[in-house]
């Protein structure tokens, strides 16, 4: 999935900024590419960007609309 790739190389742009925790990337991720951050966070049971990806990754495009916040 193409926004799971952007998603991706963003996270690598905010994970070298060793003030931000990987909470206030995933975060920071759902809020710029407008995800639902509950609806993920409850479907990952946490908040990492990285299982974020993955999880995007594994998503078919239909079943992406439930999770953004549009």
């Amino acid at each position: 999935m193409k926004l799971a790739i952007v998603i991706e190389i963003r996270l690598w742009e905010l994970d070298k900024n060793l003030e931000l925790t990987t909470k206030d990337i995933f975060d920071i991720l759902c809020q710029e590419y407008q995800l639902n951050a509950d609806s993920i966070e409850t479907a990952l049971s946490c908040k990492c960007p990285f299982a974020l990806t993955g999880f995007l990754k594994e998503l078919e495009n239909s079943e992406l609309t439930e999770y953004l916040d549009c």
